[in-house]
């Protein structure tokens, strides 16, 4: 376990962080040779993790005190406050921080690869290329492909991770926000349930396998929450 303090907030990872990372990235790294794309996917998300964590970690602080640390495990990070005092609305802000963070790194991303390459309509070209998983080719050739795998990565995980976040999947940052806005938890379950089935269709039918697995198991937790769920 990795500890140590930023901005007065503890932070702890667990090292099967890296070992989740690790199998993600041999399941998305195309493009780039195995080894030093699997150690750049490794790099990016935890960025992007540690980032949208942080987002957390310090809004919450701000906004209801408290002393928020955080933690980075094998199924990504969490971020707890038990000593803040946070109103509803206040409390759905500080959920909504995270991916507010993550795309806020995106932004950055895409100003750091317009310098890499010269240019803000190449850097907006590339980023627009980079969601769609391509690279195009005119650039491979003027670049090091590492940079540009590396740019690729980061801001393909902070906007598609931001982006799956905010799905209305308790306890996603969505489903979250949801339960914040919502009186009712039995609807907030039966809400989660529809779309993590709907969104297991659809990554069916992507041959996403790791996403299946993923909103596959986000369904049945909350299938099971809602059969004991109170209306």
């Amino acid at each position: 376990m990795v500890r140590f303090r930023l901005f007065g907030i503890p932070v702890s990872i667990h090292p099967g962080l890296w070992l989740t990372l690790a199998v993600v990235a041999v399941l998305s790294v195309q493009g780039v040779s195995l080894l030093p794309g699997i150690v750049l996917f490794a790099v990016a998300g935890f960025i992007c993790l540690f980032v949208h964590e942080m987002g957390h970690a310090l809004i919450s602080r701000a906004l209801g005190g408290g002393e928020p640390a955080v933690y980075m495990g094998w199924l990504g990070g969490d971020c707890c406050n038990a000593r803040a005092v946070l109103t509803r609305w206040r409390g759905v802000l500080m959920t909504a921080a995270g991916p507010l963070s993550s795309m806020l790194l995106a932004l950055l991303s895409l100003m750091l690869l317009s310098a890499y390459v010269g240019g803000f309509d190449s850097g907006l070209c590339l980023t627009l290329n980079f969601l769609v998983g391509r690279v195009p080719p005119e650039y491979v050739s003027l670049y090091p492909t590492l940079g540009l795998a590396f740019f690729k990565f980061l801001i393909q995980i902070s906007v598609w991770w931001s982006l799956l976040n905010l799905l209305p999947v308790f306890p996603l940052d969505g489903g979250q926000i949801m339960h914040g806005l919502m009186r009712s938890p039995h609807t907030m379950h039966l809400v989660s349930v529809t779309c993590a089935a709907l969104c297991t269709t659809a990554f069916i039918a992507m041959s996403a396998w790791f996403l299946v697995l993923f909103m596959a198991l986000l369904a049945y937790f909350n299938f099971r929450c809602l059969r004991h769920s109170p209306y």
